[in-house]
């Protein structure tokens, strides 16, 4: 069976299905295209050829850049669900993404030719003020914080600042593409785009990697953590650092994309263990699978017309939320 597969052999595994679906992607499209223009646009490219220019300057651009979102937002879902010994952790559930695309969408309505640098930083903020939001929120509650009261509160917190989102949106009649870029989609990029997404991805995909040995203590326990010599408080500011770079940079360039985050932690650790060092790469390789697999999908099913890539993502993962949660619900605290 697949679940009996040494670690390595999954990341191998992983790896390769990434690499061939990101094959399958730069193919498909309106514009006709073979594995030899594919071959062509990478090695010997032309300008004037069709095929190739809309491989090179469109097409892998795109996949590139879904492969970065998904590895993003996976990764941020594992560290929060390691840290806080929550499975019904992640950017969306916790007012992450959320927080992120209404800060950023308010700074474009003051500043409307802000930057990438300055969208990085808002996004970053919001993220932070939408996540204390929902602590505050679960907190306040009768009966306080608890796994699945952090889950509602968010939920909530992240149902609010959608719709007040999506109402500035409509309000200040702003184009299609900024209602698009809101629900989560990644149409009309170009190499910049990449190469800017990758700046907040980069590091905080290093921190994240660098902190899984200590997450994986931490994830036995504050006590369990502290008896081993961890500097607990240390770790935690570290992984939510992490956690806010990495969903801050793929907020400011696709908007807010459900549920990675919570889904590929939870394969991941069936296939792993509970090792983070093993859980983190992993995951990061299952959530940028599923976000070309999505992009994929929301270009090929309705010919002439694209779906935003949030939306296919939202739709698993909702469905997969509302098991989880139930199943945490039968489990007192939701503790693993």
């Amino acid at each position: 069976m697949i679940r009996h597969l040494a670690p390595s052999h999954y990341l191998l595994l992983m790896s390769g299905t990434l690499i061939l679906l990101m094959g399958v992607s730069v193919l498909v499209g309106p514009t006709p295209a073979t594995a030899s223009d594919a071959w062509d646009a990478l090695f010997a490219y032309s300008e004037a050829s069709d095929p190739q220019f809309v491989l090179r300057q469109i097409r892998l651009p795109r996949v590139l850049l879904a492969a970065i979102i998904g590895a993003s937002l996976a990764t941020s879902g594992a560290i929060m669900q390691g840290v806080t010994r929550n499975d019904l952790a992640g950017p969306t559930i916790m007012g992450l993404s959320s927080g992120g695309t209404f800060c950023l969408l308010a700074g474009l309505l003051v500043l409307p030719d802000f930057g990438f640098t300055q969208a990085i930083w808002l996004s970053f903020l919001g993220a932070g003020l939408g996540y204390m939001t929902v602590c505050g929120v679960a907190f306040l509650s009768r009966g306080g914080m608890t796994p699945i009261r952090l889950a509602l509160a968010g939920a909530v917190v992240s149902v609010l600042l959608g719709a007040i989102t999506h109402g500035l949106t409509i309000y200040f009649m702003l184009h299609d593409e900024m209602l698009y870029w809101t629900i989560g989609g990644i149409a009309n990029v170009s190499w910049p785009q990449v190469y800017m997404a990758l700046i907040p991805a980069a590091p905080g995909m290093v921190a994240a990697l660098l902190l899984s040995p200590s997450i994986t203590l931490l994830s036995l326990g504050e006590e369990v953590a502290g008896g081993l010599g961890q500097r607990t408080k240390l770790i935690r500011g570290g992984a939510t650092f992490s956690v806010l770079l990495l969903t801050a940079g793929a907020v400011a360039v696709a908007g807010p994309v459900g549920f990675v985050g919570v889904m590929t932690p939870h394969v991941a650790r069936y296939l792993v263990g509970f090792d983070y060092r093993r859980i983190i790469p992993l995951a990061a390789l299952l959530g940028s699978i599923l976000t070309v697999v999505a992009d994929i999908a929301s270009r090929s099913l309705i010919p002439g017309q694209e779906i935003p890539l949030g939306l296919f993502t939202s739709m698993i993962g909702a469905t997969f939320f509302v098991a989880l949660a139930r199943k945490q619900g039968s489990h007192r605290g939701g503790e693993r």
